[in-house]
């Protein structure tokens, strides 16, 4: 009994596992010297949207993994004091690519005329601060 139930939590785990070292892992960093109110990150509609909650300027949101497809975490919205921006990063990949490789990512965003600005940090593989 005690052998099945062992088995079986490891039928889920390493699945589990495989699928977060495939993720792509997002956090947001503000580079303005706005607050950002409210920052939610993904795709609404296939429920990988992520609400990071407020990121002071100069500071990082936490991490969060999304699956390795750019619609999960090509759109961020940014609430401001008295506005909401909307930022979709279709062409803000390093080296000009369309998606992001499995791994650790710092989105650090600033206000330019009024329209967030995007670059993308990749970060070290055991990077969780």
């Amino acid at each position: 009994m005690m052998r099945r139930t062992l088995l079986q939590l490891a039928g889920l785990l390493v699945p589990a596992l495989a699928q977060a070292r495939e993720a792509v892992w997002l956090r947001i960093r503000n580079d303005s010297p706005q607050p950002f109110e409210h920052v939610w990150l993904g795709l609404p509609r296939q429920g990988t949207d992520v609400d990071l909650g407020p990121v002071p300027p100069g500071q990082t949101s936490r991490w969060h993994a999304f699956p390795a497809a750019p619609p999960h975490y090509r759109k961020a919205r940014v609430q401001l004091a008295a506005r909401q921006l909307v930022h979709v990063n279709d062409t803000a990949y390093p080296h000009g690519h369309t998606a992001l490789a499995p791994g650790r990512y710092t989105f650090a965003y600033r206000i330019e005329g009024g329209a967030l600005q995007l670059t993308v940090v990749k970060e070290a593989p055991e990077s969780t601060d």
